[in-house]
């Protein structure tokens, strides 16, 4: 598959990502656990290192993953290969370092803006930062001219090459769309929750919609079943409200019957489920590109080798909208 654009930035990336929440480590948000559980620093830059070797050239992270731990690991992998990669970060969420624990008061003003940028580069051990994404979706629609101002003010220095933002709310990016020379937005997306309006949006501004939970945060790895219960001290069992897939670390049994009814097509043509779940992506849209996590140089096998198969074939992606359309799941 031909490498994809971030938007008008010019910018070129693989057509699947690395996202780097997990290789953060654990870390706390609200006082619960918003990390993957323990990690090994070792094997995460092993994976780094695989993932360039076999094309998979752009990294997803943010100063909160890990409180500054996944830009760390990340800088310790890309020594001497910076050139090679393509690093997206994010910022507005405040955090501890020293006790790992980020909070949710968000401040994006002009000194804290710089401040983060100034402190991801230092971890990232870069002198710039290809795409500097805005985490907190919620801000206020007042709060982001200056934003804006600002981030401009960072791709005139050379410390950003291109911005966006990372939302859910569709107004929000269409009026970031409408006021920016911003390059993408990021989103969940996967074809368990296939809503198309944020698509549809960064196809009519020319964005690229970076897709996290393309896995619907592991679910759609098949690794799961009804006796599954994950530990508390993973993000899926720590009873944070917004985690969508899992209940009190438990799978979701109406996305376990969804995907049950649409296994058969994901797997076409000797695809593995996460192979599938990409090439559903990519058959939606040429401006997505999914950010599955990946932890290990397994996953970065079987995510690099999915480019090789490709989108899913029109009449197939009819197909699963009408199967979940049936299920009154997408």
């Amino acid at each position: 598959m031909q490498k994809r654009k971030l938007g008008k930035s010019g910018i070129e990336v693989s057509p699947v990502g690395f996202g780097c929440w997990a290789i953060g480590g654990p870390f706390w948000l609200d006082g619960l656990p918003d990390g993957w559980g323990e990690v090994d620093d070792d094997e995460s830059i092993r994976a780094i290192e695989l993932a360039l070797e076999l094309g998979i050239n752009f990294f997803d992270t943010a100063d909160a993953y890990g409180t500054g731990h996944s830009e760390e690991v990340i800088g310790r992998a890309l020594k001497g290969r910076r050139h090679e990669a393509v690093i997206a970060t994010k910022f507005g969420f405040t955090y501890d370092a020293a006790t790992r624990n980020v909070y949710t008061k968000v401040d994006v003003s002009p000194d804290y803006i710089r401040s983060a940028c100034e402190a991801s580069l230092r971890r990232l051990a870069t002198d710039y930062i290809d795409l500097y994404q805005i985490h907190a979706g919620g801000i206020p629609l007042e709060q982001l001219d200056s934003v804006i101002e600002t981030l401009e003010q960072l791709k005139r220095q050379g410390w950003i090459r291109a911005y966006g933002w990372s939302t859910e709310d569709t107004e929000r990016a269409e009026a970031f769309a409408k006021r920016s020379t911003g390059a993408a937005i990021q989103h969940p997306f996967n074809v368990l929750i296939g809503h198309s309006d944020m698509i549809d949006l960064c196809e009519r501004h020319q964005l690229a919609s970076i897709d996290n939970a393309p896995l619907a945060m592991g679910l759609l790895s098949g690794k799961f079943n009804r006796t599954s219960r994950l530990p508390s001290d993973d993000v899926r069992g720590s009873k944070h409200e917004w985690v969508l897939y899992f209940k009190d670390g438990e799978p979701k049994v109406e996305f376990l019957n969804a995907l049950d009814a649409i296994r058969d097509i994901l797997t076409s043509g000797r695809r593995s489920l996460v192979q599938g779940a990409l090439a559903w992506i990519w058959g939606r849209s040429g401006s997505t590109i999914p950010i599955p996590g990946l932890k290990n140089v397994g996953q970065v096998e079987e995510a690099a080798k999915a480019t090789s198969f490709g989108p899913l074939a029109p009449e197939q992606m009819k197909e699963i909208d009408g199967i979940l359309r049936s299920l009154q799941v997408s």
